[in-house]
Formats: C-alpha cells, sequence, structure tokens
C-alpha cells in the first residue's frame, strides 16, 4: 500500500459511518415533518446515498460514480442469479409460512428493494468495494470490518444473549458471503443486490421470522439458497480458470 492509503482509507470509513449514522446525530437539532411516509422514507436513505455519491465524484469523477460503485453493468445477470438462488426459500417460505395481513405495500417495498439495495451499495458496494478494490485492503481484513458492522446493525432483532450471539453470527457470514459473490461474480454489485431483495422478500412477504436467524425449515431452505450460489460461482470461475479472491489478495490485495 502507498503513502497515502492509509489516509484514503480512514476517509473512507469516515464518511461510512457518517452515511450510517449522520442521521441519529443531526436529528436531535433539527425537527423535520413528513406527510408522506414515502417522504420519510426517502429522507432516511438520502443520507446513506448522498455522502457516499459526493466522495466518489470528488475521488474518481462525476462519470465514474456507477462504475465505481459496480452498478454500471451485469443487471439482468444479478436479476437471474438472485431469483433462480433463492427460489427454494421463496416456495418453501410460501408453503410453511403465511402472507402478513397488515403488510402494506410501502412496507414491503422498504424491506425488501430500498433495504437490499441501501445495505449493498453502503456495506459492500461503497466501504468493502472501495477499500478492497481501491485501497489495497486484502478480502479479510476488508471483508470482516463490514461484516462487524453489518452484524452489529441488526442486533436490534435479539431479546437475549443467545439470539444476540445467533443474529450476529449469521449476518457476519452472511456479508462476507455477500462480499465474495460481488467479486467473483466480476465485482457485479447486482448479484449480492438482488440476492438480497429476494431473501428478504421471502421473510417478509409469508412472514416467517422476527429476526434473522429463522426456525429450523427455513434455515434448510436457506443454506440450500446458499449451496446453490457457491456452487454456480465456483462452476463460473472454473470455466474462466481463475479465482476473483485468491492468495494474492486476502490479507493486502496486491492485484
Amino acid at each position: 500500500m502507498t503513502k497515502t492509503k492509509p489516509f484514503q482509507s480512514t476517509f473512507i470509513i469516515l464518511v461510512f459511518l457518517l452515511a450510517v449514522y449522520g442521521k441519529r446525530l443531526v436529528q436531535p437539532f433539527v425537527n423535520l415533518s413528513f406527510d408522506l411516509p414515502i417522504s420519510k422514507l426517502l429522507y432516511s436513505y438520502a443520507w446513506w446515498v448522498l455522502p457516499i455519491i459526493i466522495v466518489i465524484a470528488v475521488l474518481y469523477g462525476s462519470k465514474n460514480v456507477l462504475k465505481e460503485l459496480c452498478l454500471d453493468q451485469g443487471f439482468l445477470t444479478g436479476l437471474i442469479f438472485g431469483f433462480v438462488a433463492t427460489v427454494p426459500m421463496l416456495v418453501s417460505s410460501a408453503f410453511f409460512g403465511s402472507i402478513d395481513p397488515n403488510l402494506d405495500l410501502l412496507t414491503l417495498l422498504q424491506k425488501t428493494v430500498f433495504a437490499g439495495f441501501m445495505e449493498e451499495l453502503l456495506f459492500r458496494g461503497f466501504l468493502f468495494g472501495i477499500l478492497f478494490r481501491k485501497m489495497g485492503w486484502g478480502f479479510i481484513p476488508a471483508s470482516v470490518l463490514g461484516a462487524i458492522i453489518f452484524a452489529a446493525s441488526h442486533l436490534y432483532q435479539g431479546s437475549d444473549p443467545g439470539q444476540l450471539v445467533g443474529i450476529f453470527l449469521v449476518t457476519f457470514i452472511a456479508s462476507a458471503w455477500f462480499a465474495w459473490l460481488f467479486i467473483e461474480w466480476k465485482e457485479n454489485l447486482w448479484v449480492p443486490i438482488f440476492l438480497h431483495i429476494f431473501m428478504n422478500l421471502s421473510w417478509t412477504l409469508f412472514s416467517v421470522s422476527d429476526n434473522a436467524l429463522g426456525g429450523a425449515y427455513v434455515n434448510i431452505f436457506r443454506i440450500i439458497t446458499i449451496a446453490i450460489t457457491v456452487l454456480a460461482t465456483i462452476r463460473y470461475n472454473n470455466r474462466k480458470d481463475m479465482f476473483r479472491v485468491n492468495g494474492r489478495n486476502l490479507f493486502v490485495n496486491k492485484t
């Protein structure tokens, strides 16, 4: 890593923290009210999006924002991959669960499309992606940092020590898994985005669990989905005779 990388890395991490926690810091001093729920939702996610877009535009040019966030290509690949891989979860959730009668369209969109897209954009596209792809961080330190914060942000779902530990471990592994898929599919952020969206859809639409742990049947089919993604990714990279995450970039990205 060059001499400027530690400074730039720190800057990226601080911007990420600002995006995640900035609204909470400002909220006590700014009293905003919204007549429409969608306005409140867009305001909340604007705190996530605007800081990282501004920083990417300043560092790499306004024309390269989508490229540097790895959103400039692979949309259809991500859509097909995400849907096919989560079919076991969607079908099993429909069978074992039931549609929540109190679920409205905006809440469904918030917990599936908005949550899946925004979390992947911020955690994988920006924090992990920039540290790994641009700052010389290895896959392990870059993914672990993002996974710790990602897992900690889901602890609100737990109510006892056992649940807290379980939720942390599940979401930590999920974060590292999403990061691996992101890189192995030619740095295509749409792959984890759609996977995340469809997985959230299977849980939210059919109300199968109140937290990330889930029950026995849910986890059986979640493991099947994970296995499908891993096998498909291995097959995809075997054809190319190259895995993008390898010994040259595990701890320091020399590629």
